[in-house]
């Protein structure tokens, strides 16, 4: 059932993703790496990770790619209704108090990550971020990750900001002078698969947000569904462990597009 929300605060964030923080009366406070289905009447619906809760208000991050984000990001403005269900999906398995945990972001994959970050120091633990874009212009929620980490690493493929490169050209001795006890990750799969190798180099578990082409949200039109496990990351994620993503042969090479069809990632 869809729960109307109410614009509350809309504006860009980076060049290319706008934040809108909805106030949603009703909705169930989503775990850190849960998602949200976000309905706009007579244009679509598309899933979305929370970027943050408090208090009723859940913040999305939004990134202008399609047809429906395109519509938000032109049309929707500050009270304006759009409609929500769920919160959906397993989450991240929450880091202990008093424990070290490394946050690795790619892109609008930082989003997500970032509640989990704020929600591990809130129980106490401490929290390092590792963060890459594209160019200082994409650069997302660096002023609120600098209020909670204990070190934040950014890197731009420009160097436009902070060091260049990707965050896997920093990760191993970034491992090498701390112990964490997990590393949470999400952003596009070819970063996925270099923090898993790095990371399983370095004995350390990794926990992975994986972002693939939703319609249903709760496990039914198999658009999700991966390789050779058969899980659906809507239902069975879309956080896995790094033990079950080592299983996953679809990860970085195969996606579903909006029928279900499997085509080669590039």
């Amino acid at each position: 059932m869809h729960i109307p929300a109410r614009v509350v605060r809309a504006y860009r964030a980076s060049i290319k993703v706008k934040m809108y923080e909805l106030e949603a009366e009703g909705l169930t406070p989503p775990e850190p790496g849960q998602f949200v289905m976000l309905w706009v009447p007579r244009v679509g619906e598309i899933p979305l990770s929370v970027a943050d809760y408090h208090e009723g208000v859940v913040k999305l991050a939004i990134a202008r790619r399609g047809k429906v984000t395109t519509y938000i990001h032109e049309k929707i403005e500050e009270g304006d209704r759009v409609y929500l269900r769920g919160p959906y999906g397993k989450g991240f398995t929450l880091p202990k108090a008093s424990s070290e945990f490394l946050i690795i972001g790619g892109g609008t994959g930082s989003a997500p990550l970032y509640y989990l970050a704020k929600t591990g120091v809130a129980r106490g633990a401490v929290c390092d971020a590792l963060l890459g874009f594209e160019t200082e212009k994409h650069l997302l929620l660096i002023d609120e990750f600098k209020e909670i980490c204990r070190n934040l690493y950014i890197v731009t493929e420009n160097g436009g900001a902070g060091a260049r490169g990707l965050p896997t050209d920093y990760l191993a001795d970034i491992l090498a002078k701390h112990r964490y006890e997990t590393v949470y990750t999400c952003g596009p799969e070819m970063l996925l698969l270099g923090v898993l190798k790095e990371c399983g180099a370095a004995g350390v578990r990794v926990e992975a947000s994986l972002e693939r082409l939703m319609r249903c949200g709760i496990g039914v039109c198999g658009a999700c569904v991966l390789d050779p496990l058969g899980l659906r990351v809507c239902r069975d994620g879309p956080v896995f462990s790094s033990e079950v993503l080592k299983k996953i042969s679809d990860l970085g090479r195969w996606w579903r597009d909006f029928d279900g069809r499997k085509i080669r990632l590039e």
